[in-house]
């Protein structure tokens, strides 16, 4: 397969990332999300998907997208379909044998930064583990006195605890219109800079535990919060605000917001820090 992989990437010229994964269909057939579009970007992209660790072994998911590679006269030399974080499928029906690549997180944000859709919400898995987000019980913060410790661990600022305190985590993310905006008016009183107040923001939504109170909770307050701010002060908050939380507070914004360049510029440095690439790999060259 080494010998292989690396006869194809030869001959390759050009390089495709289209939709979808094995149960696809014909790739010609599939919509192109990213065209590489030099020899600097086609030779990044080889190192990043052929260099790692084989597993002997495949996953059972479908995956995708999937990597096209073309040679002078557009036809098809290779594909791989990308299965979760890290891990990559060359011809997984020939092979039946997955490529865990030695740096995740480069992967990711290059193919993030060619306009690939849903390349930063792999890493939220990543980040619950790294940052113990997993939810235990209970599922959602209670309210009143025993809520309290909840929102300072989680950085909440002292002005808005007196309105969220008789609400649980779950209320939370069922207030009205008219709560939503005095929770807005009091953390604004209180942070007047939209650059600060962004800050305070994502790191609040990236300790949130994950998948409930992140996702239907309090999450679904911070993210009213955070739609009412201009994205470039977001981004400059993300960028210059360089932790865990914060990068996940980022990821979680863009999973229901859509996907923006920007941000993934803006955490890219954080989580190649804090996702190094494997310190030994196969080489396929």
């Amino acid at each position: 397969m080494i010998e292989w992989l690396d006869d194809v990437w030869s001959r390759t010229r050009a390089v495709q990332i289209v939709e979808g994964g094995e149960d696809g269909g014909p790739l010609c057939g599939r919509a192109v999300l990213a065209e590489l579009p030099d020899a600097v970007s086609v030779e990044a992209a080889r190192e990043l998907t052929t260099t790692g660790r084989f597993t002997g072994d495949i996953c059972r998911c479908h995956g995708g997208p999937t990597i096209v590679l073309r040679d002078t006269a557009g036809d098809v030399l290779a594909s791989a379909s990308l299965h979760g974080h890290g891990s990559v499928s060359w011809e997984r029906s020939r092979f039946r044998n997955d490529l865990v690549v030695a740096d995740p997180a480069a992967l990711h944000l290059f193919l993030a930064g060619h306009g690939v859709p849903n390349q930063l919400t792999s890493f939220l898995a990543p980040l619950a583990d790294l940052l113990n987000l997993h939810e235990g019980r209970p599922q959602f913060r209670p309210a009143r006195k025993e809520g309290k410790r909840y929102l300072t661990e989680r950085g909440v600022p002292d002005v808005l605890h007196p309105v969220l305190v008789a609400a649980t985590g779950q209320q939370c993310g069922e207030l009205s219109d008219a709560q939503v905006d005095d929770v807005r008016r009091r953390l604004t009183a209180a942070t007047p800079s939209p650059t600060a107040r962004a800050a305070i923001l994502l790191s609040w939504l990236g300790r949130l535990p994950i998948p409930a109170e992140a996702l239907w909770g309090e999450g679904v307050l911070v993210r009213q919060l955070l739609a009412d701010l201009r994205l470039p002060d977001v981004a400059t908050a993300a960028a210059e605000t360089r932790t865990g939380h914060v990068a996940t507070g980022v990821i979680n914004l863009i999973m229901h917001s859509g996907d923006d360049g920007t941000l993934a510029t803006a955490i890219g440095p954080t989580l190649r820090q804090l996702f190094p690439p494997a310190p030994e790999a196969n080489t396929v060259r």
